[in-house]
Order: C-alpha cells, then sequence, then structure tokens
C-alpha cells in the first residue's frame, strides 16, 4: 500500500484551497492508496481519521498568538514521521526550510500549485492595474518570486490544475518530466444538481452572473465595461466580496439599475440557489488555477462566457462555453450580446456544460490524480 502525507500549513477549512484539500484526500482511502493530512487546526466538521491536528485543542488560544506558531507546528509535526510514508504532498505557504527537511528525508515531493507561475502572475496583474491607471495592489513580490523558483527546484513533481498553470512554470523553465497537468472538481453532494431548466424566451430577461472575488485579478472591471456597452437587456449579478478599486474604478457601472451587488456567502444552498437564477455564467479572469466555480456554474448547466485563464482546462471553446480573451473588449462584448440574444444557443452550451461536468466529481478527479502519482513514483523506482 503507498502512503501519502500531506501538509497544509493554514488554518483548514471546507472552502476555497482548504476544500481542494479535503476533497481530494478524502477519496485517497482504498486499501492500496491513502493519505494523510497534517495541518496546525480545522474547523469541527473537517475532522476525519486521515486528518492530524497539530496544535492540541486546549492550547489554541496560545499558539495563535503568535503569527509563526501554527504553521511551524504543523510542519514539525509533519516531518515528526515523514519517513513512514512514500511521499510527501506539500500546499501553498509551506516553509522552505521544510522542503529541504523533505529533500533530506529522501522522499519524493509533490507540489500543489493553485495559480500560474508568481513571475507570470506579478506580470498579468502589473498590466492589468496599470491599465486602470493605479498602482499594482496584489502580493507578487520579487522575494516571492525567489521563493517560488527555490521550492520548484527542490519539488520532484508540480499538480498544475489546468493547460495554463502548465505554460506558466514552463515559461519559467521549469523541466517538462516535473509538470503534472490535471484539474480540480466539484461535490455533487454540495450541489446536487439533478436537471437543467428548459431555457428562457427571446422576449424574456436575461441574468448574467459573476461568482467569486470581485477584483482586477478575476477579471470583474472587464465584465462591467462590456455589460454597459453590449446594452443587454436583463441584470448583471455579481456575486461576492467587492475590491475597493473596483468600487473606485466601476462607480458608475456598479450604480446602475440592472447591477446587482450581492456579498458572499459560503452556505451551498444560497450558492446555489444563485447559479439557479442565471442564465449565463461570465468570468473573464485575467490569472487563474482553474476556478472552482467554473465547475459549479457548468453542473448547473450554465452556459460559459470565459478566459482562456476563467475556462481552467474544463471548458471546451464553442461546446460548453465561449472562450474569449478578456484583452479583447469588443469580442468579449460581442460574445455577451450573441449568448443573450439566442436562448438555443446557451441551451445547447448549457446542456453540454451540465454532461462535461459529470466527469469531473471530485472523486473521478482524485481517481486521476492518484492514476498521476503512482505513475510519476513508478517513474522514480525506476531511476533507482
Amino acid at each position: 500500500m503507498l502512503k501519502l502525507s500531506a501538509l497544509y500549513a493554514l488554518h483548514c477549512k471546507d472552502t476555497g484551497v482548504g476544500h481542494v484539500l479535503l476533497s481530494l484526500c478524502k477519496y485517497w482511502q482504498g486499501s492500496d492508496f491513502q493519505s494523510r493530512m497534517v495541518v496546525p487546526s480545522c474547523e469541527p466538521s473537517c475532522r476525519s481519521p486521515n486528518l492530524v491536528e497539530a496544535i492540541p485543542q486546549a492550547l489554541k488560544w496560545l499558539y495563535y498568538r503568535s503569527a509563526d506558531a501554527p504553521q511551524q507546528s504543523a510542519e514539525k509535526r509533519f516531518l515528526k514521521d515523514l519517513r513512514a510514508f512514500d511521499a510527501a504532498y506539500l500546499w501553498p505557504n509551506t516553509s522552505i526550510e521544510t522542503y529541504r527537511e523533505a529533500q533530506k528525508i529522501g522522499k519524493p515531493i509533490f507540489l500543489e500549485r493553485i495559480n500560474c507561475y508568481t513571475g507570470k502572475a506579478k506580470q498579468i496583474l502589473d498590466r492589468a492595474y496599470t491599465s486602470l491607471g493605479v498602482q499594482p495592489r496584489h502580493p507578487n513580490t520579487p522575494e516571492k518570486i525567489q521563493q517560488e523558483r527555490i521550492k520548484t527546484e527542490i519539488a520532484d513533481f508540480i499538480f498544475c490544475p489546468s493547460l495554463e498553470v502548465t505554460k506558466s512554470f514552463q515559461e519559467a523553465g521549469v523541466p517538462q518530466h516535473k509538470l503534472i497537468t490535471t484539474s480540480y472538481g466539484w461535490s455533487p453532494e454540495r450541489f446536487p444538481v439533478t436537471r437543467v431548466l428548459p431555457p428562457k424566451l427571446v422576449t424574456d430577461e436575461v441574468t448574467v452572473l459573476f461568482l467569486g472575488s470581485i477584483c482586477v485579478r478575476k477579471g470583474s472591471h472587464i465584465l462591467l465595461k462590456a455589460w454597459e456597452k453590449a446594452g443587454i437587456k436583463g441584470k448583471l449579478i455579481l456575486f461576492g466580496t467587492l475590491q475597493p478599486v473596483i468600487a473606485e474604478v466601476c462607480r458608475d457601472v456598479l450604480a446602475r439599475p440592472d447591477v446587482t451587488h450581492l456579498s458572499y456567502n459560503s452556505n451551498s444552498d444560497s450558492v446555489s440557489s444563485i447559479y439557479q437564477k442565471a442564465d449565463i455564467f461570465a468570468f473573464p479572469s485575467l490569472e487563474e488555477g482553474s476556478p472552482l466555480v467554473t465547475y459549479e456554474a457548468m453542473a448547473h448547466g450554465l452556459p460559459i462566457l470565459t478566459s482562456p485563464m476563467g475556462a481552467g482546462g474544463v471548458v471546451r471553446d464553442g461546446i460548453d462555453g465561449i472562450i474569449v480573451s478578456p484583452y479583447d473588449e469588443d469580442a468579449f462584448v460581442e460574445s455577451l450580446q450573441k449568448l443573450t440574444s439566442s436562448p438555443t444557443l446557451r441551451d445547447r452550451l448549457g446542456q453540454s456544460a451540465y454532461q462535461r461536468a459529470k466527469d469531473f466529481t471530485w472523486e473521478k478527479t482524485a481517481f486521476r490524480r492518484q492514476v498521476s502519482i503512482l505513475r510519476k513514483l513508478d517513474s522514480c523506482l525506476a531511476k533507482v
């Protein structure tokens, strides 16, 4: 039996990156392949037999008085018995020191990369903020780029959740044999979608949905400007936390009566109800990995209007939606008009997206990843 030890150095919640970790490891508990997760602490709902909390519950108040103590406790606990496992699975925020220690122990290291190579992300976002006439406001510093370079050199293999992420690492000079192009997924348990709603009539108003952080990185300003130009009969719903710079540069569009901003609610029933109210999911993201909202929208039978980044490697252009460069403003406006004016097109793309999503449940995604891990470990043994 192969045993994999995963380290997630942040407090674990069943949302965002934590949800990805929990969803994958949930299905790696077979007789021939098992995973163990080490975290500083977690929400009570996340606890399971294969999850280890490094911080004693009675002492959480003490550990979290220090900014570094929770991460250090998790990394120390992870390294304590790593020799008993066959491979290390390191998630974002793991320190370089722990990478080096795992390397010394001699275990193959798998790195989970959520988004693009940091240097690529910096280039994209610097350009985006500059185009808006504001100073860049993102965390991608030269220091973080250097840290990632060291980590990718130490890691044996890197999970890239979309082809766009893979390309960014290739451009950075990371050897091809390290890169594993994969995907993320969605949970039928959280979103028990059983049918696709019938298409609306041409005379009906159309609802376009954007779900996620309403920020520059996700291209929300592009969608707002396109909505203003498109002259569509309908409404645009933005469901998420509004970044101040977007509120500033797009205040006029946000004030329109056909634009609604709803604060984010992580409750799956609330999120599902928002998807069900929509006719189109629009997501012109500039820098991504493989956004979970894209899978969820497809599972709800929505046609997708997105960028190559936002497509996450799962949306097929002209089959499940329309993929267009977020920098081509005219093309984005035209695609938005095309989808809103044709119920038949929306229905065809939405039905295809609904079927496509069935291949990307977390269970199927975890199985494909398991196969990739076993193949890579076999290649390591073959070199010994």
